[in-house]
């Protein structure tokens, strides 16, 4: 037996409503309709009258014409029926194919509908839906599947609201946003509903991901900055990776400036140190390798000059030294006559070409005629005292009595270092 409404096939015989649509039953089965045309074929079977040509007589050809016309008479009242019969019978099989028909329609879109709906084509979904109730308007299950995307299309379209305040910067709008819709979600359950929630949970992770872009413009050490990689190493998403990045080629940035300094001030272990420990958040980065080997480098380059410079500075402390012990001074512009009283008057410049302070400068000298022969030797002092280091004096001397032209050789020059 089917049910007349909807089609489904009816196992209970007994049943008096569709347990699928709920409709009443009509209790006439197909074993009753079949009886009753069996009963009416019974009705209708006679024994076949035999046309015997032997029939000749003229009463027997009259019996014969009443025969007929009494099973003529027997047979209409009874073929009506039977033919009414058959035609409600083919009605009725009629309305069961269609009705079948029109079950299988439905059911096809609402299969349909439910996998527009599972893709996210929501508004293809609930057109498959309409198409279904216009069919079977009645059928509760077309209502509570509609019920269900029209919720999804409201979440879809909040989701939405969320990406344009994340896109707009509005974080604490959207921040809000995201929790009104995670309570939402909460109570919406179902397959329908997790590419939804799937699609919060990224929205939560951009959210995350947007507040620690702006906090690490703020960070300017890379401690700091390491802390905010501890942070998102709970994160997984792209732009996950990609604030990782951005946060690691700041430490990249923030190491090589510090570096850059301590080079500058030739603390070349501080700047290995430093690079050492930004390669720690940004391994095998090529600048600080880099700029590892160069730090290196300069450190080798500079201890080298270093003990050439300390060697150098020892050869010039040894000569300086034995400068400022044999030729710390100089005598230039000597100036010798004799006056008319015929003394001899000695003057000339002195210079400090020591690298320290020198005083007590005694100037030694010794006067020869103009033959040569030694009148005499003598000494004075210079003046001032004391002279700095590339300090000029002079000395100003008279050798009495030697009344006449003469020349004068210096021959020796002391002094006192002041160290």
């Amino acid at each position: 037996m089917y049910c007349q409404h909807c089609g489904s096939k009816i196992y209970n015989e007994s049943a008096r409503f569709c347990p699928n649509c709920g409709s009443k039953l009509a209790l006439e089965s197909e074993q009753e309709h079949q009886s009753a045309e069996e009963a009416q074929t019974q009705e209708l079977a006679e024994p076949e009258l035999v046309n015997s040509p032997a029939v000749n007589s003229t009463e027997e050809q009259s019996r014969y014409t009443q025969i007929k016309r009494r099973r003529a008479g027997l047979i209409w009242p009874i073929a009506v029926p039977a033919l009414s019969l058959i035609v409600a019978g083919g009605s009725s099989y009629a309305y069961y194919s269609h009705q079948k028909e029109t079950n299988k329609s439905v059911i096809s879109l609402k299969e349909k509908a439910e996998r527009e709906a599972l893709n996210g084509k929501y508004t293809e979904a609930l057109s498959s839906l309409k198409k279904a109730q216009t069919l079977r308007p009645t059928y509760k299950v077309l209502t509570e599947d509609k019920e269900m995307i029209e919720k999804a299309v409201q979440v879809d379209k909040s989701l939405k609201e969320v990406t344009n305040s994340l896109k707009t910067q509005k974080l604490d709008q959207a921040d809000s946003q995201i929790n009104k819709l995670g309570i939402t979600l909460q109570i919406l359950k179902g397959p329908l509903y997790t590419p939804l929630s799937k699609q919060l949970e990224e929205k939560s992770t951009t959210l995350a991901v947007a507040k620690i872009k702006i906090e690490i413009n703020k960070l300017n050490t890379v401690e700091d900055l390491a802390g905010k990689l501890t942070a998102l190493s709970s994160l997984n998403s792209a732009e996950t990776e990609e604030v990782k990045r951005l946060i690691t080629a700041k430490v990249v940035e923030l190491t090589t400036k510090k570096a850059e300094e301590q080079l500058g001030d030739k603390k070349f272990t501080e700047a290995t140190a430093t690079v050492d420990k930004g390669l720690e958040y940004a391994a095998n980065d090529t600048k600080l390798v880099s700029f590892k080997t160069r730090i290196e480098n300069q450190q080798a380059a500079f201890e080298k000059a270093e003990q050439e410079r300390i060697q150098k500075a020892i050869e010039v402390a040894a000569q300086e030294d034995l400068n400022n012990h044999t030729a710390a001074v100089s005598v230039d512009n000597l100036d010798i006559y004799t006056d008319e009283y015929g003394d001899l008057h000695i003057a000339g410049d002195l210079k400090n070409k020591a690298t320290v302070p020198i005083s007590s400068i005694k100037i030694y000298y010794t006067v020869y005629d103009k033959d040569g022969n030694n009148l005499g030797s003598d000494y004075t002092y210079g003046d001032p005292y004391y002279l700095d280091p590339g300090q000029n004096g002079s000395f100003d001397d008279y050798h009495y009595g030697v009344y006449q032209d003469c020349t004068v050789k210096i021959t020796r020059l002391t002094w006192e270092l002041n160290e």
